[in-house]
């Protein structure tokens, strides 16, 4: 993932990211999803995403065809679900999304448009996440 330009645009480049990596929007850029995320009234440099649970990410998938689920998960939780399919995800002590690529030994493996914030590069731990959470997270459908 390529870093971000903006601190405010962390979800729209994890969506971004989610959009290219599964093929939904070949030709997604990070403009443009800022866009169908809603700007200003929905993301803007102020606030960022306005809605931490991710629901305008929801929306703007499900516009691409792509079902999506919700849920202020657990580390374990969000483990499980990291092992099966790609998300995003953002902590309410950490005010940051992140694209989740999957799994990688005991840790989450995430595309972070701001590596090293708050001391999270591409690899959450459990550790981590207890400490920057409770998260929210948004995983693909099976």
């Amino acid at each position: 993932m390529a870093p971000q330009v903006y601190d405010w645009t962390c979800s729209a480049c994890s969506l971004d990211w989610l959009l290219r990596s599964t093929g939904a929007d070949p030709n997604s850029n990070r403009e443009k999803v800022t866009y169908e995320i809603g700007y200003t009234e929905n993301i803007n440099p102020t606030y960022g995403l306005m809605d931490g649970s991710g629901a305008q990410l929801r929306r703007v998938l499900a516009e691409f065809g792509l079902a999506s689920n919700q849920g202020w998960l657990d580390f374990e939780s969000a483990y499980a679900v990291a092992s099966l399919v790609p998300g995003m995800m953002s902590g309410s002590r950490w005010y940051h999304w992140v694209a989740v690529r999957g799994v990688l030994g005991n840790n989450l493996w995430i595309a972070n448009s701001a590596p090293g914030y708050k001391g999270v590069w591409d690899i959450l731990s459990a550790y981590d996440y207890n400490r920057l959470g409770g998260f929210s997270v948004v995983w693909l459908a099976l």
